[in-house]
């Protein structure tokens, strides 16, 4: 089996740099603040777990 790695410096597009998210309530506002740190961190360095999840997903598909 062959296994492929991602290099981190691929993730960072220019546009991943700008916050271009547009949030009409405040509380959307909040909840994102509140798991910002947890979602880039997913996606510098993801858990074996989360891989296996995303592909169990989509084989589900």
């Amino acid at each position: 089996m062959m296994e492929t790695f991602t290099s981190i410096n691929n993730l960072n597009y220019p546009q991943h740099d700008k916050e271009n998210v547009d949030f009409s309530e405040g509380s959307d506002l909040l909840f994102y603040d509140n798991i910002k740190f947890q979602l880039n961190m997913l996606k510098k360095d993801p858990s074996d777990e989360s891989i296996a999840k995303i592909l169990a997903y989509s084989k589900t598909r």
